[in-house]
C-alpha cells in the first residue's frame, strides 16, 4: 500500500503504552484524508533487543540504574560515522556533569556490544526503505536521537529522493532545533511543540498545494540559507479527536496493553528557576471536565482500558479532572490512575476523595526539604506539609515516588542535610524516589542568575552547558551527595 507518510519513534526509554504523541498526529493525518502507517519501536525493542546486551559495571545494581535511558545516551557516543563523538560527549556533559563521569564505564560497556544495536537499527532500515512512501518522519527525544539519525542516513542512502522530517522534544528551538537544521540529509524540522498542523502543510507542500512559506512551525532549507516560519496556532483540545492508539504499529495487539497515556492539560502554571517547561509550552491549557470524562470513558469502551498514566505537569493543576472523575463514578466506570502532582496542590480532603475515584499513585517533585533551596528554585511548596501528606498517602494506599535536584546553587551541605534528614525521617511512606544533579538549561531563569556561570560546550547549535557555581561547591561533592541518596534509595528498596 502506498503511504504519503511513514511516522516513526525508536526506542526512547521504557515504554508500556504506544507512544501518545503518534497516534496524535496519525489520528489527525488520517481524519484529513492523508494515509499515514505509523511505527512506535521502542515497546519490542525494550521487550526483547535490549536483553541482548549484558552491562557488568557493579553501578547497575549499586545505584539501581536502568539500562533504558543508558542504552539511549550511549548512542551519542557510538556512531563516529553519523556524528564527531565529541558533540555526543557535550551533550551527555550538559545533561549532568556528575553522572557523564560516573556513568563513563558503561557507556564504554554499550560500545564494546555495538553489534546488536547496529543489527537491531539495520533491520529497522531495511523495514522502512521497503515502505512504499516518500516521506517519513521521525519523533526525536534525547533517548532516541542518535538511533534515529542512524536510520536517517541509512534511508537516505537508499532512497536519496525521500523527504525527511523530524519533531519532538530534541527539535525544539530550546533544544537543538538548530543544529538539525543544518544536517544536510534533513528536509524539514517541525520545532513546534504541536506538529499536527506543521506536518499537515508539509504534505500539502509536497502535493504541489502551498509553498514551504506557508507551512508554520518548521525550519526549512534554502540553497542559501535555512528560514524558520511563524508558529501555527495552538490546537484546541476540547476539540481535537481522542488518539487512536490501533494507528500506532508496535508488533503487539492492543489487548496486550494494559494502560495508556492521556494528557489532561499541556504546559504548566509554575516557573521553576531551572526549569524550561514553561518557555516550551507557553500558557497553561487544561481541558474541559466534559473532554477528560469522554476521553476515559473512549479507552474503557473501546480497548478494555481502564489504567491510565497521566502524563501533564501536574494533574492537580486541573480544574476539570475532579468534576470528569465524579461523572465517570456516577456511571459506574472502575479506573485507575496516576501521574505527576505538585506538593502544594495536595491535601487531605482532595487525596481522600481522589483515592475513591481511581488514585493510585503519585510523583511529586519536592526537589528539596530545604525552605532556603526551594526559595532558590522558585518552588512555591512548604516542605513542613510533606510528611504529614506522605502519611496520608500511605494510608490511602496511594504510592508516592519523590523527585529530589542534589547540588543546586546555593545548597549548602547543611540545606542538602534537611533533605537528607526528610527523606531518612519518612522513609516507611515513601515507596521510592529519584534523585538526580543540577543540570542547566538555557534559556530558564537560573540561567541568568548570579549563583552560577554557565560554562558552554561546543558549538551553539548544540545548545549545551555545564556550570560552576558561586557557592564554591564542586561537582565532586555533588557526586557524594547524589551517591548519598542512592545509598538511601538502597535501603529504602533492601
Amino acid at each position: 500500500m502506498e503511504f504519503d507518510l511513514a511516522l516513526i519513534s525508536m526506542p526512547v526509554y521504557t515504554q508500556k503504552t504506544p507512544s501518545l504523541y503518534l497516534a496524535s498526529l496519525a489520528t489527525y493525518l488520517k481524519e484529513r484524508q492523508h494515509q499515514v502507517v505509523s511505527y512506535d519501536f521502542g515497546i519490542q525493542f525494550f521487550q526483547e533487543e535490549l536483553k541482548k546486551i549484558k552491562i557488568k559495571n557493579p553501578l547497575i545494581d549499586q545505584l539501581n540504574l536502568s539500562p533504558y535511558p543508558l542504552w539511549g545516551a550511549s548512542n551519542w557516543l557510538n556512531f563516529d560515522n553519523i556524528l564527531n563523538p565529541q558533540i555526543g560527549q557535550f551533550i551527555i556533559k550538559s545533561l549532568c556533569p556528575v553522572c557523564s563521569e560516573l556513568y563513563q564505564p558503561i557507556f564504554n560497556e554499550f560500545k564494546d556490544q555495538l553489534s546488536p544495536t547496529k543489527k537491531y537499527l539495520d533491520a529497522r532500515v531495511k523495514e522502512l526503505a521497503n515502505l512504499d512512501t516518500p516521506v517519513y518522519g521521525f519523533s526525536l527525544l534525547l533517548g532516541n536521537a542518535m538511533a534515529s539519525l542512524y536510520i536517517i542516513k541509512k534511508i537516505k542512502e537508499i532512497k536519496p529522493e525521500a523527504t525527511i522530517i523530524v519533531g519532538g522534544p530534541e527539535v525544539s528551538p530550546f533544544y537543538r532545533a538548530s543544529f538539525y537544521s543544518q544536517l544536510d540529509y534533513i528536509d524539514f524540522v517541525v520545532y513546534h511543540t504541536e506538529g499536527e498542523i506543521p506536518l499537515e502543510r508539509i504534505l500539502s507542500h509536497l502535493k504541489g498545494l502551498l509553498p514551504k512559506e506557508a507551512i508554520p512551525g518548521i525550519y526549512h532549507k534554502t540553497q542559501k540559507s535555512i528560514y524558520k516560519t511563524d508558529p501555527p496556532l495552538l490546537l484546541d483540545l476540547n476539540q481535537a479527536s481522542i488518539p487512536n492508539f490501533e494507528l500506532v504499529q508496535t508488533g503487539y495487539k492492543m489487548d496486550f496493553f494494559k494502560i495508556v497515556n492521556v494528557i489532561i492539560s499541556k504546559g504548566c502554571m509554575y516557573n521553576c528557576t531551572f526549569c524550561n517547561e514553561s518557555l516550551i509550552w507557553g500558557s497553561y491549557r487544561p481541558k474541559s471536565a466534559k473532554r477528560i470524562f469522554k476521553e476515559l470513558k473512549y479507552y474503557v469502551e473501546n480497548h478494555g482500558i481502564s489504567q491510565f498514566e497521566l502524563g501533564d505537569n501536574s494533574f492537580t493543576s486541573s480544574p476539570s479532572l475532579q468534576k470528569a472523575l465524579e461523572r465517570i463514578s456516577n456511571e459506574g466506570i472502575q479506573i485507575s490512575w496516576g501521574g505527576n502532582s505538585r506538593l502544594n496542590e495536595l491535601n487531605n480532603k482532595k487525596l481522600t476523595t481522589l483515592k475513591q475515584k481511581g488514585l493510585t499513585h503519585c510523583d511529586i517533585g519536592i526537589e528539596s526539604a530545604s525552605p532556603e533551596v526551594l526559595h532558590l528554585m522558585g518552588k512555591t511548596i512548604d516542605p513542613s506539609r510533606a510528611g504529614e501528606l506522605l502519611k496520608i498517602c500511605h494510608q490511602n494506599q496511594i504510592k508516592t515516588n519523590l523527585y529530589f535536584i542534589v547540588g543546586f546553587p546555593g545548597e549548602t551541605f547543611q540545606e542538602f542535610q534537611k533533605t537528607v534528614e526528610f527523606v531518612e525521617k519518612n522513609l516507611t511512606h515513601i515507596d521510592s524516589f529519584l534523585t538526580s544533579v543540577f543540570s542547566l538549561s538555557a534559556g530558564t531563569p537560573i540561567f541568568h542568575s548570579n549563583l552560577l556561570i554557565p560554562i558552554q560546550l561546543g558549538p551553539n547549535s548544540i545548545n549545551a552547558f555545564t556550570y560552576k557555581t558561586t557557592d564554591g561547591v564542586t561537582h565532586k561533592e555533588r557526586e557524594e551527595r547524589f551517591l548519598r541518596m542512592h545509598d538511601i534509595k538502597n535501603s529504602l528498596d533492601s
